[in-house]
């Protein structure tokens, strides 16, 4: 049986990082309005409505932000996935992630 779309083996972080990034690639080409327009993202970024991202930040290339999240001011993210209800602390740099569900990372004020 064929399906279609595309499949990727997600099971290691490192796979998920990439399939997330190949789906941000693939969003730009086929839905681009899904991606965020916000001055701080850079790139294909995908932001949750929900999500609060504050002032001074640098978000992108290849990030997706989960609903409930909160990034606060003067953060850089990059190729990485923030879960639901994630806060980041102010001026935290995440590369190459996966933050899960309801965490915080940083000095979160």
């Amino acid at each position: 049986m064929e399906l279609p779309g595309y499949w990727m083996d997600v099971g290691q972080p490192k796979d998920f990082v990439i399939g997330a990034a190949l789906y941000l690639d693939h969003i730009s080409k086929t839905r681009p309005e899904m991606l965020s327009k916000r001055d701080a993202c850079i790139g294909n970024v995908l932001v949750d409505q929900t999500a609060v991202i504050g002032r001074n930040c640098q978000i992108g290339p290849d990030v997706v932000i989960g609903p409930d999240c909160v990034i606060e001011e003067g953060v850089c993210l990059q190729k990485t996935t923030i879960m639901r209800g994630t806060r980041i602390g102010s001026h935290t740099w995440i590369n190459n992630s996966i933050i899960g569900w309801r965490c915080k990372s940083g000095k979160v004020g």
